[in-house]
């Protein structure tokens, strides 16, 4: 399978492709329409700002591009910001709307805890890297197949149609960060 990586001008694009290559995909790194339009899936990675996230898509002109594909039902893997951006609203940075495909908000982990979130959490039973600030909120819990505690209940994992999106960085949680790669490029 051929993913493109999507380059918005932020994130860790070069470890979530050797991720992605070393779970058994080709992989490209772009920001360019018609090579993102002749790969398989698509993959927006994490680390970053939600708002300047959603402008880089716009003037990149990728708002619509993400949207047409996640329309045509084909595989698109979100990590960290890579799916947070997929909810209607991020109170971060003052407030900014994301692309509305999925019902929600993302708000800012509470005081009570060290924020950001930097570290190991179990997700189903399954320890995974995590490091944000920010976590989802769907409206739907029904989307939602993987929960994390650190000072509330955020979405960890979430499945939509053909959407993964995980809160986590698969690409710096080991062996079942590169397993949860290679079952998504495989079902792709």
């Amino acid at each position: 399978m051929k993913v493109a990586v999507l380059d918005h001008g932020m994130g860790n694009l070069r470890s979530v492709a050797k991720a992605l290559e070393a779970a058994g995909a080709t992989v490209v790194v772009t920001s360019e329409r018609d090579t993102i339009g002749s790969c398989d899936s698509l993959c927006v990675p994490g680390q970053g700002i939600f708002g300047r996230c959603m402008t880089n898509l716009g003037e990149l002109r990728l708002v619509e591009l993400v949207r047409e594909w996640i329309g045509g039902e084909r595989p698109y893997l979100g990590i960290c910001l890579g799916m947070q951006v997929l909810f209607s609203t991020s109170e971060e940075g003052g407030g900014h709307d994301g692309l509305g495909l999925l019902e929600g908000s993302v708000r800012r982990l509470p005081s009570t805890v060290r924020v950001p979130h930097i570290g190991w959490n179990s997700v189903a039973d399954e320890y995974f890297y995590f490091d944000h600030s920010y976590a989802a909120f769907p409206e739907d819990p029904a989307i939602v197949t993987g929960w994390c505690e650190y000072g509330d209940r955020f979405a960890a994992e979430v499945r939509f149609g053909s959407i993964l999106g995980v809160q986590f960085h698969p690409e710096k949680s080991a062996a079942a960060g590169i397993e949860l790669l290679g079952n998504w490029v495989k079902a792709a």
